[in-house]
């Protein structure tokens, strides 16, 4: 299974801006309000390639696009991943 394919097992999409930023998007409710996570490499400009790569996740409010939390750099895609199954 690559990466796309783990990542849509975990809720997640590729997404990419008209600016060229691309990064694994998923929708939530953040305290009542409809929000997104986006998944990035540790340069918060591209999507991650390997399960074993740096991220940034950040959540942002649906209507805005603002950050509602700051992101947190993560070890490992891995890490975070696992992380959502607890």
């Amino acid at each position: 299974m690559n990466l796309e394919e783990i990542m849509k097992t975990r809720g997640f999409n590729l997404s990419a801006s008209c600016a060229g930023k691309a990064s694994y998007t998923k929708w939530i409710k953040y305290r009542g309000k409809r929000a997104y996570i986006t998944v990035n490499d540790v340069s918060g400009d591209s999507f991650p390639t390997t399960l074993e790569e740096p991220v940034r996740v950040t959540i942002h409010d649906l209507r805005s696009g603002n950050e509602v939390e700051p992101y947190q750099d993560i070890g490992s895609l891995s890490s975070y991943l696992e992380s959502l199954a607890e």
